[in-house]
């Protein structure tokens, strides 16, 4: 029983002693490219992905780089906004200009 007590005890002590606290950081990302007539709705969907991600990255690298922290990319969300927002069947081809910007929380230590 007492090394049972002698194991747990620095581990509870550990912990304390690592405290961490959640920030929010931000990022943006934005992506251009030209749709062609057959490509429609995947390519403006890919390039708003394509936006997203960037913008995640940056959000990540803002959190591990000037925070010093850890990024919890599963408590990501977005808004995106692209334009034209809409392609119709068979439209001409177009450019298509997506922003986004990304917020998660970064976990730092005290």
């Amino acid at each position: 029983m007492k090394k049972i007590i002698l194991t747990v005890l620095p581990l509870l002590f550990a912990q304390s002693v690592f405290a961490t606290r959640t920030v929010y950081v931000t990022g943006r990302g934005s992506e251009r490219t030209y749709c062609n007539a057959n490509s429609g709705f995947f390519c403006l969907d890919k390039a708003k992905r394509d936006a997203q991600y960037d913008a995640e990255n940056d959000a990540r690298r803002n959190c591990e780089i000037f925070q010093r922290g850890r990024a919890l990319t599963y408590t990501a969300s977005y808004f995106t906004n692209c334009n034209p927002s809409y392609l119709p069947p068979n439209h001409d081809g177009t450019w298509v200009s997506c922003n986004s910007d990304c917020r998660m929380q970064c976990e730092v230590q005290n």
